[in-house]
């Protein structure tokens, strides 16, 4: 939940947030090319792309509400009375999945960065046949078997 400016190492913290959820107050600026340093080289590419990584890099200019959402920067814009309801909707809907697999989706996702499609179809298929083996049907899939049967 951001609202108000993600400057220099908030920027660098805010980027490294799985979901950001912001309101027309959110501002982002990378601005350690301003003051001789170096960051984000490794997140924002992901991100935002790396034409747009590097303009916001090389430049140190502050990125707005609409425009941070309309890049990746923020996965939600809403109005800043809607900031925490939508927050919290966002987590129950994340909180409401089997734990295991959103952590393990994450980690995937992290490792995956670096490699090509290959690399990565070889890390799932290795992820999902030998660590997470799956659920059975009637813990995948409760609310479906509750309402139709088995």
């Amino acid at each position: 939940m951001m609202n108000g400016l993600a400057y220099g190492g908030g920027a660098v913290l805010a980027s490294c947030l799985d979901i950001r959820v912001g309101c027309e107050n959110t501002k982002f600026r990378f601005l350690a090319a301003a003051y001789g340093r170096i960051n984000c080289t490794w997140t924002l590419p992901n991100q935002v792309g790396w034409p747009k990584a590097k303009e916001l890099l090389f430049t140190a200019r502050v990125v707005e509400a609409e425009e941070a959402f309309q890049i990746g920067l923020l996965n939600h814009l809403v109005p800043a009375n809607q900031l925490r309801a939508k927050t919290m909707e966002v987590a129950q809907l994340i909180a409401s999945n089997h734990r295991s697999s959103v952590q393990a989706i994450k980690g995937l996702l992290l490792q995956d960065m670096t490699k090509d499609l290959d690399g990565q179809f070889v890390n799932e298929k290795d992820y999902t046949t030998n660590v997470v083996k799956g659920f059975g049907v009637e813990e995948a899939f409760p609310e479906f078997l509750a309402r139709k049967g088995r």
